[in-house]
């Protein structure tokens, strides 16, 4: 289990590679950057995944016991915590959403002409950047399902069937 001061020297790591590509504007940078930003997620994932009371939660989901409050919270903590999160980033959804529907009104525009290499060229291009707004996209609608899975899933009593899925879920998580 990563100790805070492991988090605490990760984020520094990542906030000096980011002073870098400030400075230093280099795809490599940027690439250290982002992986460094990975390994960061990942460990503050695990980090939490390991503080969270998540034995007694299994331990109540196999025996069929109805989870307190609190456990319903580290339940949610641990199976759609980061969907939570990621969906209070909702203008940056929209953003995306209003970017894409910009670019996708180029791409109709440049079918009205004639297919040059130079439109061909420009084509290509928007059609990248349209791509690139689409993985947040769907990854913000693909959040905004899990919670609605989850929410659907727990609301009332949980089934022993669902415990028991759940209780699997959570142990291959930490596993």
């Amino acid at each position: 289990m990563a100790g805070p001061q492991e988090v605490v020297a990760k984020v520094e790591e990542a906030l000096a590679i980011a002073a870098r590509c400030s400075s230093d504007e280099t795809s490599g940078n940027y690439e250290g950057l982002h992986q460094e930003l990975q390994d960061l997620g990942e460990l503050a994932q695990r980090s939490c995944e390991a503080h969270a009371d998540y034995r007694a939660v299994v331990g109540k989901l196999r025996a069929g016991t109805v989870l307190s409050p609190q456990e319903m919270t580290t339940l949610r903590l641990l199976l759609v915590g980061d969907a939570d999160y990621y969906l209070k980033y909702d203008e940056e959804f929209d953003r995306c959403k209003s970017d894409l529907a910009k670019i996708l009104g180029e791409i109709e525009r440049l079918k009205q002409g004639e297919f040059s290499c130079d439109g061909l060229m420009h084509l290509s291009v928007l059609c990248r950047e349209a791509a690139s707004l689409l993985l947040p996209t769907q990854h913000y609608l693909e959040s905004r399902e899990r919670v609605r899975k989850f929410e659907e899933s727990t609301r009332g009593a949980i089934d022993p069937d669902t415990a028991r899925a759940l209780a699997t879920i959570i142990e291959g998580m930490v596993a």
